[in-house]
């Protein structure tokens, strides 16, 4: 998915729903509402593809930062995983099936304690100093996890279950893990376990400012806050790919400035045109592709409980049922949007939408009372941090929680801070409650280890329950599934019952809008962005003549 996709732009509005039922029922996940998709092949060599995304990347360094635009600038692009999930235009959109990636083979032995992963041979890095285009090793494995556990990153949840490693020769690498664990195959095809060389975790060159993998793409030129410029690599590993000669990332946080860009070909695939928007865009471009998706990305209040009154499950419960999240997904949302409970409905083990609806209801009433109950009967006056690095959808839906919240009694002001400064700023815990969107992490283990456990790397909400610590080590060691799943779904009603934090709205509906010269776009929920090595231009495209 594009990333401009996943933080897709949607229309303005208040606070007016009707806390109706919208929303009960997952919508599909992915629909062509407009156009046709181009033929697969045979495939043309040649030619730039420029994309956009709303804000730029912070740092390069996918260890550092857990940001979507860090890791969609690199993430299966420059740096190649381990594995990677299906694509393609009979694989369903957001598929959980995976395929070798840099390795070409893996088992797990019958207790779950043990993946080994057989290495493609002959794999090369980019020919940039200073790896210089050397052979690709276990020991890149080696140094990149390590890194992970040492560092710690931000993928210290994904890489806590690895107690060892063993290199028996430089085409395999064995996992040994401290408990069972059946899904540890969607773990390394996770976005966020690019694999890197030693020379770059060991210091010599700096991962931050530069990114150098086995991917199809080298980066060429980064200029902060303008464009990101890959060209392609002559010594991919896979043979006749990557088709394109480069790629073109442009910032633009206006959607009105992206619409125009892809109006005159400037830029060829989009995410940043709305629901309300689509009928102008069609007036113009009445054979772009347009196709509807469901993100794992969703919109959430959160809270931090280190801060009073934030440390009151009734206040943050209060939080919960003032907010119309119905009401806000019927408005901004209209091709489609599904209610959410601790993770998206629409994965493993999670609550329905419909589920999510009951346990989580907008009730404003019940909120008043909560709300009197922990001291606030006259409600207490707070600052709410939010982006504008989202676009204009995000900061809209800021203003309609903030109208929810003042109709129990919480008078909000609205703090709109650049992107980096509110992602630095809620890593760091320094704000009292805040909204925005989250990553749309691919695996309910994903979600669970990272926003729930007392030290995951995406606590950032103070969330300090033993009792979902040890619920979700558990279910982290389940292999049957049926069991595992009953496990989740207990944790998951945990969760909204006695933790309310974060409170997530829904899983929405967001549009990719593509040329009709784009050929093999095939996209997935994750925020990186393998499938340019797949994707080519035919003739008719302006990127064949530049």
């Amino acid at each position: 998915m594009m990333i401009a996709l996943a933080l897709v732009a949607g229309c303005s509005g208040g606070s007016s729903g009707d806390g109706g039922n919208g929303g009960t029922e997952a919508p599909e996940a992915n629909t062509i509402i407009n156009g046709e998709l181009p033929a697969d092949g045979p495939a043309e060599n040649g030619g730039i593809l420029t994309v956009n995304d709303s804000s730029d990347s912070p740092t390069f360094d996918p260890h550092k930062s857990a940001t979507a635009f860090t890791h969609a600038a690199i993430s299966g692009i420059v740096y190649s995983k381990l594995l990677e999930f299906d694509v393609g235009r009979d694989i369903a959109f957001g598929s959980m099936g995976v395929h070798g990636d840099l390795a070409e083979k893996w088992d797990h032995s019958q207790d779950g304690l043990k993946w080994t992963f057989n290495l493609r041979k002959g794999v090369k890095f980019q020919n940039v100093a200073p790896v210089n285009g050397r052979l690709f090793s276990s020991a890149d494995v080696v140094c990149t996890v390590n890194r992970i556990k040492t560092l710690p990153g931000v993928q210290k949840n994904l890489m806590d279950v690895v107690a060892s490693m063993d290199t028996p020769d430089a085409n395999t690498i064995v996992f040994n893990l401290n408990t069972a664990y059946g899904a540890f195959d969607e773990t390394m095809a996770s976005f966020y376990m690019e694999i890197l060389p030693c020379e770059g975790t060991s210091g010599q060159f700096d991962l931050a400012q530069t990114a150098i993998g086995t991917g199809p793409f080298i980066i060429q030129k980064w200029d902060r806050k303008v464009q990101k410029t890959y060209i392609k690599n002559p010594d991919y590993f896979i043979a006749g790919k990557p088709h394109l000669d480069g790629v073109n990332v442009v910032i633009q946080a206006d959607p009105a400035a992206a619409i125009a860009a892809f109006r005159t070909k400037q830029i060829d695939v989009t995410g940043s045109v709305s629901d309300t928007l689509l009928p102008t865009v069609l007036s113009t471009n009445p054979d772009a592709v347009v196709q509807s998706q469901l993100a794992l990305t969703m919109n959430h209040i959160f809270m931090n409980e280190a801060i009073k009154p934030f440390d009151d499950i009734r206040v943050r419960k209060a939080v919960s049922m003032a907010w119309d999240r119905a009401g806000m997904g019927q408005t901004f949302y209209p091709q489609g949007f599904a209610l959410a409970g601790a993770y998206p409905s629409t994965l493993f083990g999670s609550m329905s939408a419909d589920e999510a609806a009951k346990a989580i209801p907008y009730d404003p009433a019940a909120a008043k009372k909560l709300l009197a109950e922990a001291g606030f009967p006259n409600g207490f006056d707070v600052e709410l941090m939010t982006t504008d690095g989202y676009g204009p959808s995000i900061t809209n839906q800021a203003q309609w929680v903030q109208q929810d919240l003042k109709d129990v009694g919480i008078n909000v002001t609205l703090k709109v801070l650049d992107y980096a400064t509110f992602f630095s700023t809620f890593a760091a815990k320094g704000y009292s409650i805040g909204y925005g969107l989250a990553t749309g992490f691919l695996t309910p283990d994903e979600w669970l280890q990272a926003d729930y456990k007392s030290d995951g790397p995406r606590n950032w909400f103070n969330v300090n329950d033993p009792k979902l610590d040890a619920m979700i080590t558990e279910q982290r060691g389940i292999i049957t599934k049926g069991d595992r799943e009953k496990k989740l779904q207990e944790i998951s009603k945990y969760i909204v019952s006695n933790v309310a934090n974060p409170i997530f709205g829904m899983q929405y509906t967001g549009l990719l809008v593509s040329q009709p010269y784009v050929h093999n776009l095939y996209t997935h929920p994750q925020y990186a962005r393998p499938y340019m090595a797949d994707v080519w231009l035919d003739k008719t495209a302006p990127g064949r003549t530049k």
